[in-house]
């Protein structure tokens, strides 16, 4: 399994927790069952190697099954289209950083890794290609980067939204069942309005997922940058 460390606890399991409200919502109204009662204590006692119950197993198959959710939609919205915000960020026709900043940034990339990007003349002739050394740069600048207190901050933040979003298609279906089953089986006032309310806020999510997405990524992006930057 995993190590639990800070990425993994916030950015991971907080959003896997937070996109399965509903159905901690449903097992409340369903916890009145004496036999389901019964039945969850019993498999929430039972342990594997290391301790690990059923609940942190299956919490755990939930948090990659979101994760891979959460995966496709950043495939969807960068990779497919403009790339990553690092390398958009530093291409000479996005206008976020002016050409002395991206000048500079290729001279350290450069000197670190001894890598050669295109500059903006080469850039015009073939942006594709410039493109593609940007983004294989990308995960050198994070290593050489590593864990400063800014940038981790800001990868945690973007992964804890980026897997929230990826649950919250889940948290929708979670949500619609149970207030089918509160206006049906429990014939509960309270189970339709609290499963209402969730699926208000997890559906607003949903519909904003790309400016969200894009609004946190970029704002990792820009630290990750100018951390890099910095080192000189």
């Amino acid at each position: 399994m995993a190590k639990f460390n800070t990425y993994t606890i916030h950015a991971r399991f907080f959003p896997c927790i937070i996109s399965a409200l509903p159905l901690f919502v449903l097992w409340f109204f369903l916890s009145e069952n004496v036999q389901l009662k019964e039945l969850w204590t019993f498999l929430s006692s039972i342990k594997f190697y290391g301790g690990v119950t059923i609940s942190v197993a299956a919490l755990y198959f939930y948090a990659q099954i979101i994760r891979i959710m959460a995966k496709y939609f950043e495939n969807k919205h960068f990779i497919k289209k403009l790339g990553f915000p690092t390398t958009y960020f530093m291409t000479y026709a996005d206008r976020t950083f002016s050409e002395n900043y991206k000048d500079k940034y290729r001279q350290l990339v450069k000197k670190h890794f001894d890598f050669d990007l295109l500059n903006k003349d080469e850039e015009l002739k073939n942006p594709t290609e410039a493109q593609k050394r940007l983004n294989e740069t990308t995960k050198q600048v994070i290593l050489k980067v590593k864990a400063g207190q800014l940038v981790k901050k800001q990868n945690i933040w973007y992964g804890f939204v980026r897997n929230l979003i990826g649950g919250t298609i889940f948290s929708v279906i979670f949500c619609i069942i149970n207030i089918i089953a509160g206006l049906t089986v429990h014939k509960s006032c309270l189970l339709v309005i609290l499963s209402v309310i969730l699926l208000v806020v997890y559906g607003g999510v949903f519909l904003f997922r790309k400016s969200i997405l894009r609004q946190n990524a970029e704002a990792y992006a820009t630290q990750l940058i100018s951390e890099f930057i910095s080192l000189g």
